[in-house]
């Protein structure tokens, strides 16, 4: 038909937000401060989300390694718990620095798996020492202030965790 245009065909949502070959994409956020970006849904790119958060933060190593060692926990669980680590998976990740150098991170996940049965972040009553798992929310819980998550049941989530580099963790 004249004048009549085809739409382009769409990869879901948020095509213009695809991770390729592993390299990050960096996302613009509308608040000066917060750093976003989307990572392949892998285990290979926990060690580049780790280094990258770290650059985000300006923070010290020491400072930023508390930061790091929470924000693998969350992209691990986000990998293997939900749609992320399928095919074509990713997290999104963000990071803050707020006043008094308190940092703010969320990690995103592309909702649950097909077929699996939903599940929300939760910490165990109880972890089995024999298991190699489940000891990652308790451990983002002993590193933060507080932590949280947002969005639906069965659909994606973001885990938020808030992070004192500064405090003494010895208490």
């Amino acid at each position: 038909m004249p004048g009549f245009d085809v739409p382009r065909p769409r990869c879901g949502h948020s095509q213009d937000r695809r991770v390729v070959g592993g390299l990050p994409v960096r996302v613009k956020s509308r608040r000066a401060g917060v750093f976003a970006a989307y990572f392949d849904g892998t285990p290979e790119q926990v060690g580049r989300i780790r280094t990258w958060c770290a650059r985000a933060t300006g923070l010290d190593q020491e400072a930023a390694d508390l930061v790091e060692l929470a924000v693998s926990e969350l992209v691990t669980n986000a990998v293997v718990h939900t749609a992320s680590g399928g095919r074509y998976g990713r997290v999104k990740v963000t990071v803050e620095v707020m006043p008094g150098q308190i940092v703010l991170v969320g990690v995103t996940d592309d909702g649950p798996r097909a077929l699996r049965p939903i599940t929300v972040p939760t910490l165990p009553d109880h972890v089995d020492d024999t298991t190699p798992s489940g000891r990652g929310l308790r451990l983002v819980a002993a590193l933060s202030e507080k932590w949280w998550w947002t969005g639906f049941r069965g659909g994606p989530l973001t885990v938020w965790a808030l992070i004192d580099p500064h405090r003494d963790l010895a208490v």
